[in-house]
């Protein structure tokens, strides 16, 4: 009954998809042969809000449905590979590969919707706009809904044919889910080519006439974005996910399905607790490409009006590191004997905190008469500029790194025989990777601006180095090692499942306010030097304007996903619960 019930939902929103995409098209043709101006209103709606709800729901629902069968396959493809050497453990992948998988049809039929809303409102709102983008990628707009379909099927027969395609089929399953993940990403990766279009746009003459279609859509900004959205989105998806598995733990009282959410909450937050390490520098590389374009860019995001936007930023992640952070450390409580590694804790926030607070320190909180002359604030002016917030966020990096490698030595004892002196030079490798960060930052806070910026980029070689050595250098110490005290799944603190919801919004929150600064960064250009947006509501909303919106499209958001929650709940198989036993340590260290 709950898997038709699943179905019927599915259904009903596709077919209000295949109707608001009917009234798209309607609504091009009749764009196509009217005044080709803006329009201020629809229905009496501000027709620029409106597009930014419609745009920024169906961002967040791609990213989600995006980001999660990229580690949902990868999660079901370790179970395949341990299904000859641990039965068990292959069982307890497979289960965590399709709970997760299990938001995604009702999700999908949301971005579908809320795709088609968007489309709707811009072909009605700025028709001389998407006359102008038609003119240039009018290719990739058919190319576009046939990879959306390619996508859809891979979805659908993934998700459904799930225990269809098991044993000796199993390789057509995971052949399938990849399928899903490359059409997946495709879409993405077209759809971002009209987005930074929009910002840094290429291949075009002056006045807009198409010139070079690769150009236009290998614009400046588009691998950067590519590169910092798929980043992000893992990272969204992830968050969501263990937002998921904290609901359905604290309404759980069996002690084994409880055991297992908490496994999903865990893994959730590590893979978001992963991808975070990269975030940050994904989005210099994307701001970077930015003000190399137009210096205009820089000063409007860094020194203009959307400077204090930074600070909120710096502020808001600063709260989903801590918070990821403070759920890992948490999670020692699960392993009895973890007092050593738990002590670290206290000193890590503090170190945290003090990363944060340098990050989010603005160069300078107003303009006095000697500031205007040059003259700064002796802490603001020092700590302000981005050297020292790149040494602070980088060593925050480091800090969270080294949580993780405590998390992973907890109730743990290696049995090889080089084990103390591995550990000794795998600590000294950590120590070592943040003093060299601490002195190329400060080395570039005096040098001139272009060693500056390259002692910048080297701060992030030696952070990639220092992690994959340590890492690979940990797998061998730990290979073999015996557990001293099992991982006691399910005990974790209520406060944690808590934790991992307020993560959830956040990242919703932040999600949409750099969506903000993105198109914010453009002014009132519809693309950028090109086209200019004349219409009524045209400009750049307040912050405070901003914040509100942002806060009503997070509410939204939640609203619309705990439906999807609530019915991935309805469809679950209890069934399929009891044939997944935890191990003794309970996840892949």
């Amino acid at each position: 009954m709950a898997a038709d019930s699943a179905n019927r939902s599915r259904w009903r929103g596709t077919l209000r998809a295949a109707c608001l995409v009917a009234s798209l098209f309607c609504t091009a043709a009749w764009a196509q042969g009217s005044d080709p101006g803006d329009y201020p209103t629809i229905a009496g709606i501000n027709s620029r809000l409106a597009v930014w709800i419609a745009a920024q729901l169906h961002l967040m629902f791609a990213a989600f449905v995006l980001a999660v069968p990229m580690f949902a396959v990868f999660i079901e493809f370790l179970g395949w590979r341990a299904e000859k050497t641990d039965r068990v453990a292959a069982r307890r992948h497979d289960w965590l590969a399709h709970e997760m998988a299990s938001l995604l049809p009702v999700a999908y039929s949301l971005t579908a919707i809320t795709g088609a809303l968007l489309g709707f409102l811009l072909f009605t709102a700025y028709p001389k706009f998407m006359h102008h983008l038609t003119g240039v990628f009018g290719p990739t707009f058919i190319v576009y809904p046939l990879f959306f379909v390619a996508e859809t099927l891979c979805l659908y027969f993934w998700y459904y044919g799930w225990h269809r395609w098991q044993g000796d089929k199993k390789w057509f399953h995971l052949l399938l889910g990849l399928a899903l993940n490359v059409f997946g990403t495709i879409v993405m990766f077209i759809a971002d080519a009209w987005a930074t279009y929009m910002m840094t746009p290429a291949g075009v003459t002056e006045q807009g006439a198409l010139v070079s279609l690769y150009d236009a859509v290998w614009n400046p900004g588009w691998m950067p974005l590519n590169i910092h959205r798929l980043v992000a989105n893992v990272t969204f998806g992830a968050l969501l996910c263990s937002a998921y598995a904290a609901y359905r733990l604290l309404l759980s009282d069996d002690a084994r399905e409880r055991a297992l959410y908490d496994w999903m909450g865990y893994t959730g937050n590590l893979i978001a607790l992963f991808t975070m390490l990269f975030l940050p520098f994904a989005g210099y590389y994307f701001g970077f490409e930015l003000f190399a374009f137009s210096a205009t860019y820089g000063v409007t995001l860094m020194g203009g009006v959307l400077s204090w936007l930074f600070i909120i930023q710096a502020i808001v992640i600063a709260v989903l590191f801590i918070g990821a952070a403070y759920y890992s450390w948490l999670g020692l409580l699960r392993i009895p004997g973890s007092e050593a590694q738990q002590r670290w804790s206290p000193v890590f926030n503090v170190l945290l905190i003090a990363g944060f607070a340098v990050w989010a320190t603005p160069h300078t909180m107003a303009a006095s008469i000697e500031e205007s002359t040059g003259g700064f604030h002796p802490v603001l002016g020092a700590l302000g500029v981005m050297a020292p917030k790149m040494i602070a966020v980088t060593l925050v990096l480091v800090v969270l790194y080294a949580s993780y490698l405590l998390y992973r030595r907890a109730g743990r004892v290696p049995t090889v025989g080089w084990a103390r002196t591995g550990t000794t030079v795998e600590w000294g490798l950590v120590g070592l990777m943040a003093v060299t960060i601490a002195a190329l930052g400060i080395f570039g806070y005096f040098a001139p601006a272009h060693i500056r910026i390259k002692t910048s980029i080297w701060q992030i070689y030696v952070l990639i180095g220092g992690i994959a050595a340590t890492f690979f250098l940990d797998q061998a110490l730990l290979r073999g090692a015996k557990t001293v005290a099992a991982v006691r799944w399910g005990t974790m603190p209520r406060r944690g499942q808590y934790v991992l919801v307020l993560l959830a919004v956040v990242i919703v929150w932040l999600m949409g306010l750099m969506g903000y600064a993105r198109s914010g960064a453009r002014l009132n250009w519809h693309v950028f030097g090109i086209m200019e947006d004349t219409s009524p509501n045209a400009g750049l909303p307040s912050l405070g304007e901003a914040a509100l919106v942002i806060t009503l499209i997070t509410a939204i958001f939640f609203a619309l996903l705990a439906v999807a929650f609530a019915v991935a709940g309805m469809a679950r198989g209890t069934d399929e619960r009891a044939l997944v036993e935890l191990s003794p340590q309970g996840e892949p260290q």
